[in-house]
């Protein structure tokens, strides 16, 4: 099961020749991850740092651009669950034009639950695990 974001392209995303300049891509997909939590652990990812201190920070990442993305555009950042590990979690990101679903870039990430205190990776909880899961 997916989840999509939409997100409006500001003026300071964009580099000197107008198009969205690429890390930006990779804040996108944070967001959409972020919110995607939220909706499916019902825990706000802000929660998830301040008080259980677990993170997920990007250990891996692979990503192809296809289609310029400029200012002014509107995108959605549809993101799913590709595999989930004892401490990782592999998410795959689409991002499309809004008016006209053109795919822009994909990108997949594997990111790693840390405790963020001592900064070593820990066992997805169960709550993360269940709801979070491919076949819910």
């Amino acid at each position: 099961m997916s989840f999509t974001i939409r997100i409006v392209i500001a003026f300071g995303d964009t580099d000197p020749a107008g198009l969205v300049y690429y890390p930006n891509l990779f804040h996108y997909c944070h967001l959409a991850m972020e919110r995607f939590v939220g909706e499916r652990a019902g825990i706000t990812y802000s929660d998830l740092i301040r008080d259980q201190r677990i993170g997920f920070p990007t250990v891996s990442v692979q990503a192809e651009f296809m289609v310029p993305i400029v200012y002014g555009d509107e995108i959605d950042v549809e993101v799913e669950v590709r595999a989930i590990g004892n401490s990782s979690l592999t998410l795959g990101y689409l991002i499309r034009r809004s008016h006209d679903g053109v795919l822009c870039a994909k990108i997949e990430q594997v990111h790693v639950a840390m405790n963020l205190d001592s900064k070593s990776s820990v066992p997805l909880t169960l709550l993360l695990r269940e709801s979070l899961s491919t076949d819910k």
